[in-house]
């Protein structure tokens, strides 16, 4: 994703694009000497690396920032305008404008790595998530600008079923002693993934520009985290992917560090050969010269192994609610009366572990803002629905009512700028926003 202020560009691809209502609550002061602490911790990150990993230094402008204020600290000044001084570090105040998440932002001359407070107390959970967030930062400069997808595929029984399959395939390789072993469970996770893909042809380029963006950032969080446990620390992770709920814009956190570390000994020079249209599941079949079918039969076979089951019945269970939920969102964010806000070029911050799929007109959000020039849209529950192309985004009037400086609805704030204001839209009972006359 792409952060815009306006119609002109702010920021780099999102990282962990997280608005955590939890951290909000928290009202997570910013502390110096803990900024210090992180600060050096980055650096000393991305000196070990030296840049072998991307060819590029992950060095470079850090701010923390706390949502709750939007006080933030750092460790360069800004160049557009400058900022507090505070010994080493440099404070103040983010613009409305600019959304608070983790992420790689583009603001006051520089791009930098944003991260929100408060950050994990755990060193090894910190050491991934900024260098997640660094490689984020850099991204665009190795020819891996983001591109978003939606996955609807991933709301299916089938579609989960796959990819659950895939995510126990795929820490069974990881924690496998035998490179035989290894191999075939390997084959096995691209089997799900080539019989997830023959049903939903759409699904394959959805899924690789998901893992290019989001998985490779994770892969090189965990990777240059400096972490000896660092492959069974993943699988371990995979099997907490196994019990998600939403999977449309979180599955990549989970595939896309396993490919990468389980091509780092396949291929090792991998990074610097990539075609960066190629996937990385497809290319780890490639380097291992794997032909997988993706017929019922070896499906059901392979599937076997991995309890597949157990997630027949859990999925099963699953659809029955869903189609109850999405029933419920459906007849609110498109049947009924709704705000119609349009945001091309706006910023997002949003929790990427609450995202329902509702095709076609495009996914909901459990929680989610929005900033862009007329002013801010803030969801903290009950959801948003974001068109597919990310030009419109729709709440629910019921219960809404004007405020002050805009409107408030059952779970969510409008607060627009002096210049915008809020009219009746083109459909009967809707509204929208329009400039003043």
């Amino acid at each position: 994703m792409t952060l815009r202020i306006g119609g002109g560009r702010l920021g780099l691809a999102m990282g962990l694009v997280l608005f955590s209502a939890e951290a909000a609550l928290a009202q997570a002061r910013l502390d110096a000497a803990s900024a210090v602490t992180v600060f050096g911790q980055a650096q000393a990150l991305c000196d070990a690396d030296g840049g072998r990993a991307w060819g590029v230094s992950l060095c470079g402008p850090i701010l923390i920032a706390d949502p709750a204020t939007r006080d933030f600290i750092a460790n360069a000044d800004g160049v557009d305008a400058p900022l507090e001084r505070e010994g080493a570090l440099f404070t103040g105040r983010l613009p409305d404008a600019v959304p608070i998440a983790n992420t790689a932002v583009r603001w006051n001359g520089r791009v930098w790595t944003m991260l929100m407070a408060p950050l994990p107390e755990d060193e090894t959970a910190r050491s991934i998530l900024l260098m997640h967030e660094a490689w984020h930062r850099i991204q665009d400069q190795i020819g891996l600008k983001a591109i978003h997808a939606d996955q609807p595929q991933l709301e299916t029984e089938a579609g989960r079923l796959s990819l659950r399959l895939e995510l126990r395939a795929l820490s069974a390789a990881l924690a496998a002693v035998e490179p035989a072993e290894r191999r075939r469970a390997v084959e096995d996770a691209l089997a799900f993934r080539a019989w997830r893909h023959a049903r939903f042809p759409e699904a394959q380029a959805a899924e690789d520009a998901m893992e290019r963006n989001e998985g490779v950032a994770e892969y090189t969080g965990r990777l240059l985290s400096r972490d000896d446990q660092m492959t069974s620390r993943l699988a371990a992770h995979l099997a907490k992917g196994d019990r998600v709920r939403a999977y449309a814009r979180s599955f990549a956190y989970y595939t896309g560090p396993a490919y990468g570390v389980l091509l780092d000994e396949a291929a090792p020079g991998w990074k610097t050969d990539w075609d960066r249209r190629e996937g990385l599941g497809r290319m780890l079949g490639r380097a291992l010269e794997l032909q997988v079918a993706a017929d019922d039969e070896a499906f059901a076979e392979r599937g076997a192994r991995y309890g597949a089951a157990q997630i027949e019945a859990e999925e099963s269970a699953r659809a029955r609610e869903q189609a109850a939920r999405v029933a419920a969102l459906r007849a609110g964010l498109v049947d009924g009366p709704v705000l119609v806000a349009p945001v091309s070029g706006a910023g997002f911050s949003f929790d990427p572990n609450q995202v329902t799929p509702l095709p076609p007109e495009g996914s909901v959000y459990g929680v989610i803002r929005a900033a862009t020039d007329w002013g801010v849209l803030e969801v903290e529950k009950g959801g948003a629905l974001l068109s597919s192309d990310w030009s419109r985004l729709s709440v629910a009037l019921a219960e809404a009512s004007a405020t002050q400086d805009g409107m408030t609805g059952d779970g969510w704030t409008l607060t627009l700028k002096p210049k915008w204001m809020a009219t009746p839209g083109p459909r009967e009972g809707d509204w929208t926003i329009r400039r003043r006359p």
